[in-house]
């Protein structure tokens, strides 16, 4: 099944009505079906919503963001104690030990390198392909060598040309990184709670002013997924011509992301469906103990 991502950027007011999203503004009203919508965005600040709608969408596992003044993702609305396991599977994450989070760790970065070579390749950047796949047999336990950094430092070099990789950069490139991240990182959390674990208890993040630390492990192997949509956004645009803010277009083409094919053991799914996936795998690898029972997404048609 493939679930509409809604975007909202004028004043309205969103309501429940007979299990239905009610959208109206002063031109329409429009009904959705709810348990059709995986992602909301409300971008305008002048959006009125309703709690009873708010706890249905919860309910239906539906992640809705809001934004801050400059349009950003800055905070989301995750479901609580929706498992019906919820304790048993919090007791066994915190129960996770050091040479388990090493493994599971490493199996990410391992994963995060080849996705970003794929990107190069995809781009014809056979150079830096060769480069990245050459450093996947360094990544060791915990990636201990920080074999992550360093592949990064190349993988940047050859994607984008006079580029600096900064969170707080107003080059649209990074801005539009920083939104599609803020996406993916959001459907993370919400399947965390979905299968009964904690986002803020993570594998390798640990700091303790973060709520998602969990989240924030398991986006790297998605970043490469966002990183070739940016580059396919901007490579035929003189970026010094463009004024530094994203445009209702720009974010529309960035949410389709959660709508493209990957492959997780050679089958394809949608990324919004694969996150799922993905934590499912986690709590079977948490269960046996065993991190190769988790299952991580790479580009489908490489």
């Amino acid at each position: 099944m493939s679930w509409r991502t809604l975007f909202f950027s004028n004043p309205c007011k969103l309501s429940l009505k007979d299990k239905n999203l009610l959208y109206q503004s002063k031109e329409e009203e429009i009904k959705i079906a709810i348990d059709e919508i995986g992602v909301i965005i409300l971008e305008s600040h002048q959006i009125v919503i309703t709690t009873a709608l708010l706890s249905k969408l919860a309910n239906m596992k539906v992640t809705v963001f809001i934004c801050d003044k400059f349009h950003l993702p800055n905070g989301v609305l995750t479901p609580f104690h929706q498992h019906s396991l919820y304790s048993k599977n919090i007791y066994l994450q915190v129960d996770w030990s050091e040479p388990f989070k090493k493994r599971v760790w490493q199996k990410i970065i391992k994963q995060k390198i080849s996705n970003q070579a794929q990107v190069l390749k995809l781009i014809s950047k056979d150079s830096g392909y060769k480069k990245l796949i050459n450093l996947l047999d360094r990544v060791n336990s915990g990636d201990e060598t920080n074999t992550e950094a360093y592949g990064a430092r190349l993988y940047w070099k050859y994607l984008f040309k006079n580029f600096k990789r900064n969170s707080d950069d107003f080059d649209i490139r990074n801005m539009a990184l920083n939104y599609g991240y803020a996406m993916i990182r959001g459907v993370i959390s919400r399947n965390i709670v979905a299968v009964g674990f904690l986002p803020s208890f993570g594998i390798h993040h640990k700091n303790f002013l973060n709520s998602f630390n969990l989240a924030d492990d398991l986006i790297e192997v998605y970043r490469p997924f966002i990183d070739f949509e940016v580059y396919k956004m901007f490579k035929n645009i003189d970026i010094s011509e463009i004024e530094p803010f994203l445009t209702k277009e720009y974010k529309v083409k960035l949410l389709q992301v959660l709508d493209i094919d990957i492959s997780i053991k050679e089958k394809k799914f949608k990324i919004l469906k694969s996150c799922e996936l993905v934590l499912s795998s986690l709590v079977n690898a948490t269960k046996d103990k065993n991190y190769k029972l988790l299952d991580l997404p790479t580009f489908s048609d490489v």
